[in-house]
């Protein structure tokens, strides 16, 4: 990467930060919801734009055309599995590209959620999209500089 790009990714980076600092002290915890709608945008634009679909799939299905897109087409992250366990969906990231700006949103706020997580948000929607709505959590590995994300499906 050249020092413009790394300049360009570092402000863009700043720029999430501080949107998440704002939105967590103008709204504490519903904060959280409204990363989940900013997920909902996001999953419009990764089909618009990068054909994602998800239409018809069964939910384990979907998240792993999500991680497909954000491994693959965004190099977002270095891997992206999913495991389902019940009414469970696993997901396990592994050397997540976004890792530096996500603890720099965490050390801003004072939380230990990773509420921007756009994986996590844009799974959500996914989810909710296909009528399965689903409880959400999120564990840091910061060896990997990835998570496991564990979504429960509501029935």
């Amino acid at each position: 990467m050249d020092a413009e790009t790394r300049k360009q990714m570092r402000l863009m980076s700043l720029m999430i930060a501080g949107m998440a600092k704002s939105l967590h002290e103008m709204f504490g915890e519903a904060a959280l919801a409204v990363m989940s709608e900013t997920g909902r945008s996001i999953l419009e634009i990764l089909e618009r734009e990068l054909g994602l679909n998800i239409a018809g799939k069964e939910p384990a299905a979907a998240l792993v055309a999500i991680g497909k897109v954000f491994s693959d087409d965004l190099g977002f992250v270095n891997s992206f599995a999913v495991k389902e366990e019940g009414n469970r969906l696993i997901v396990t990231v592994q050397g997540c590209h976004g890792w530096d700006t996500t603890q720099t949103v965490l050390k801003m706020t004072g939380l230990e959620t990773p509420f921007t997580c756009p994986i996590m948000n844009v799974c959500q929607a996914a989810l909710i999209r296909m009528g399965r709505p689903a409880r959400k959590s999120i564990s840091p590995i910061p060896a990997t500089h990835g998570s496991t994300i564990t979504f429960i499906l509501v029935e």
